[in-house]
């Protein structure tokens, strides 16, 4: 049976256990020079590129913020936030929590008429080092029974990488590509690839762009 957590008390748990991960992220930096920055420095770039041995795209992103890259993580990780600015997104639950750096996520997502909403299990792993955090999520769609109601997505590949990369400046790297399943015609879902992935990239901007570490508990 799977158990159903509240996303917002799991993350809290979750992060609360490798809260000595984040020592010192807690107080405020001083407010940024006043730098102008070169136009790729503060502009989104998305393109698309091949996938070995797929007709399906794989969508790779960069954008740069002034916050820290504990916060950007803790965006993130706030799924409970996701739809805000992923609008596919139906549902988010955690299903299992093997440490605290590796979990079990179920992802319901819509998917236009007359398609199914397609359903991902994926395995969740950060890890944390000085001036990075990286989260790979791929699935794991064997640790759970196939729902009829969905279309299952057994191919998912996904990574999110945040690079500290000078005293105001967070680069923040993103790489996701996933077979849609059920007979979708490839053209047709990388057409919509750049112009999802830009509108979904610039939300998660804004949001990143407003968060505060007071916003969260951990």
């Amino acid at each position: 049976m799977i158990k159903r957590i509240k996303i917002k008390n799991l993350y809290t748990s979750l992060l609360l256990v490798s809260v000595s991960l984040f020592m010192g992220c807690a107080t405020i930096s001083p407010a940024p020079k006043a730098v102008i920055e070169p136009k790729s420095m503060t502009s989104l770039q998305v393109s698309l590129n091949a996938y070995p041995q797929s007709s399906f795209k794989q969508v790779q992103a960069k954008f740069f913020t002034r916050q820290s890259k504990e916060l950007v993580f803790r965006v993130l990780s706030d799924v409970a936030k996701t739809p805000q600015w992923l609008s596919p997104v139906a549902s988010v639950e955690m299903v299992t929590m093997y440490n605290n750096r590796q979990f079990l996520l179920r992802t319901v997502l819509d998917s236009p008429w007359p398609f199914k909403q397609r359903e991902i299990v994926s395995c969740v792993n950060s890890t944390f080092a000085e001036t990075r955090i990286s989260i790979k999520i791929e699935s794991c769609s064997d640790r759970l029974p196939l729902a009829d109601k969905f279309v299952r997505l057994t191919q998912l590949k996904s990574s999110w990488n945040i690079r500290t990369i000078s005293e105001y400046l967070v680069e923040i790297n993103y790489k996701t590509w996933l077979d849609p399943s059920g007979n979708v015609p490839a053209f047709i879902f990388n057409n919509e690839l750049i112009g999802t992935s830009t509108t979904a990239l610039k939300k998660l901007q804004e949001i990143i762009k407003k968060a505060k570490l007071d916003d969260y508990d951990y």
